[in-house]
């Protein structure tokens, strides 16, 4: 329901005299209900964390219920339909007739039956043997989906979320953007075929599906008033239609998604003068953006859509999540208020085009990468059963003009940390801009030494003692970290490679697992090491190394409990905070009040950046 097929017939406009008409005679039939969920979906109380939550916890009650209960199945079918989710719908829909479940709604099961059809009727390459190749790679063996081409006798250079648009495949499109692939990336760099002319110069895949529907929409008003010979195939009929209307629903839903309507048509080196080239010419769209030439496309809905996502204020309020549902990200996936899904620099808050969208959930997620790295086995699982919620509470933002990830972590700011940046925030007052400049360059080149840092921080343990190590543990009581030798702490720092280094804390609640670990495993080869350098043997040695041993089990977070894990990440976290986590909810109960008060106040979660891109600048920080 809602949604129009793609080969909805075109209206040719009334021209007279016999005139051929122009590229203006056709116009696309799509409709808002094209791009808005079914009807009933109005009638069903919005979740209160979002559709895709209810679809995951709906999906477990179909488990526990064999899928015999009719009303589960039929919640279930219906936020399906509302996710888009038409492989699982159909699923729903096979399973209930195969255990004979009694529906009473049969009109709108009838419904959904023929929405999971009139989506497979649909022409699309998403079930083609190559298609699914691509995402079996990109899904199950780490592929990079931006970096994947397809052959075209069109251009050449385009990578397979291009080709897509180029195609009008909406479908294709929809499963690439859903696996994560970047909006706006150019991929200039992918192979050129012989005897085929290189795609646009900065092209996008938005910019194609526009030239897609501007050249389809030229051609079928040529061979309607006898053009071309008035031949059929490619250049007319129902397929030349299907493209058409297929090129426009492509290129509407990429505004929706966030796409670049500023990119420019600029012709590829020693293109301008080539025939597939020629209606440029003829439309003078050379220089002119998506947004200039989108009364072009024949769409008084892509107009629209195009003018209001213009605005930062409409794009942070409707632009729609990655996982294909084409809803509003604040009505999916980021449906808790903790759940961000945007991130924008200071320097570009009025800039549509810089802003960088939570990474697609339904992706294979990034800490897939890192546990590569770092020789772990690989989790294979989405984004959003992985890294998403609170288990791991990473943030991944893409940029899709270069594809890269930028990675937010939730972390506390220990007393130590405000402590030093106290400091140098004292230390700045009184100075000029170009002092305070020339000293944070120097501070930050002296803080790109790994042995400078080993150096500072081992130095600190061993002056500041059990003070130190307590200060590491963010002065948390059931740390056991104080009781430690400052000098075996410092010691197995500088044992370890300068360039791996790090602080172990016995309290470490928000560590990803991946990264516990490893630094669970590298801590403790550090310390075998550290005894052979400095000679330890026998009882001496065992003391020593049993005082030492890091461990991968956390405490509970109630001081007056005392439990420890017996498995990795056992124990919950505070859904606040993520900074602390406890063996039962009695425990965290009887800690709260200790723990509203030190531990979770507003503003003691602050987020700090890692991975591809920096975060906000130490000199942004220490400055405002």
């Amino acid at each position: 329901m809602g949604k129009k097929s793609r080969s909805s017939k075109l209206k040719p406009a009334k021209n007279g005299g016999g005139r051929a008409p122009s590229v203006s005679g056709y116009t696309s039939n799509l409709t808002a209900s094209s791009f808005s969920p079914p009807s009933f979906a109005a009638e069903l109380p919005p979740p209160a964390e979002g559709w895709a939550r209810e679809l995951r916890k709906l999906e477990k009650e179909l488990q526990n219920t064999r899928y015999q209960d009719a009303a589960v199945v039929m919640s279930a079918a219906k936020v399906a339909r509302i996710m888009r989710q038409f492989d699982l719908l159909e699923k729903i829909l096979a399973k209930a007739a195969a255990k004979g479940v009694v529906i009473e709604d049969q009109e709108l099961w009838t419904q959904l039956n023929e929405d999971v059809a009139a989506f497979k009727r649909v022409n699309t390459s998403v079930r083609s043997d190559s298609m699914k190749q691509i995402i079996n790679g990109v899904m199950k063996e780490g592929i990079n989906v931006d970096r994947v081409s397809f052959e075209d006798n069109t251009f050449s250079g385009m990578n397979c979320l291009q080709f897509s648009t180029l195609r009008g495949d909406v479908q294709m499109m929809e499963q690439l953007i859903k696996m994560g692939a970047a909006l706006d990336i150019e991929a200039s760099d992918m192979a050129n075929h012989t005897g085929v002319v290189m795609k646009p110069k900065c092209c996008t895949a938005l910019l194609l599906a526009v030239n897609g529907a501007i050249t389809s929409r030229n051609i079928m008003s040529i061979v309607a008033n006898g053009g071309m010979g008035g031949m059929g195939g490619p250049f007319g009929g129902d397929q030349a239609r299907e493209s058409y209307e297929g090129c426009v629903e492509c290129a509407i839903q990429l505004v929706r998604l966030g796409a670049d309507t500023s990119v420019t048509f600029q012709f590829p080196p020693g293109g301008k003068n080539h025939p597939i080239y020629q209606g440029w010419h003829v439309w003078k769209i050379e220089g002119k953006s998506i947004r200039d030439v989108a009364t072009l496309v024949g769409s008084d809905l892509f107009e629209k859509t195009v003018e209001e996502f213009s605005t930062m204020e409409h794009q942070l309020e409707n632009v729609n999540c990655r996982c294909g549902s084409r809803l509003p990200w604040k009505q999916c996936h980021a449906g808790k208020p903790t759940d961000p899904y945007y991130l924008t620099d200071k320097d570009d808050e009025k800039d549509v085009s810089k802003i960088k969208w939570r990474y697609s959930p339904m992706a294979p997620c990034h800490c897939n990468t890192s546990n590569s790295r770092l020789g772990l086995p690989e989790t294979k699982k989405i984004y959003f059963k992985c890294c998403w919620d609170e288990t791991a509470h990473r943030e991944y933002y893409q940029c899709d003009k270069t594809s890269e990830i930028r990675v937010m972590a939730r972390t506390a700011v220990t007393p130590m940390q405000r402590e030093a940046m106290h400091f140098m925030q004292e230390m700045l007052k009184g100075k000029s801009e170009d002092e305070i400049n020339a000293l944070m360059e120097s501070t930050q080149q002296m803080m790109k030494d790994p042995k400078f840092l080993i150096a500072n921080r081992c130095k600190i343990v061993r002056e500041g003692g059990a003070i130190a190590l307590k200060a590491i543990a963010s002065d948390n009581p059931c740390s056991k970290l104080s009781s430690w030798d400052p000098e075996v702490y410092a010691g197995v720092m500088e044992t370890m490679d300068a360039n791996l280094s790090f602080q172990w804390n016995d309290v470490h609640w928000a560590l990803p697992k991946a990264e516990l670990l490893k630094w669970t495993e590298e801590w403790n080869e550090a310390l075998e090491q550290y005894c052979d350098n400095i000679g330890l043997t026998g009882s001496e040695r065992e003391d020593v190394i049993k005082l030492h041993t890091a461990s991968a089990f956390a405490p509970c977070g109630n001081v007056k409990c005392g439990k420890m894990e017996t498995s990795v990440k056992q124990y919950s976290r505070c859904s606040k905070c993520y900074n602390i986590a406890y063996c039962s909810s009695a425990c965290q109960k009887e800690d709260w009040k200790n723990h509203k008060q030190k531990w979770c106040k507003p503003g003691t979660r602050e987020r700090q950046t890692t991975g591809i891109s920096s975060g906000e600048s130490l000199m942004q920080m220490l400055t405002k």
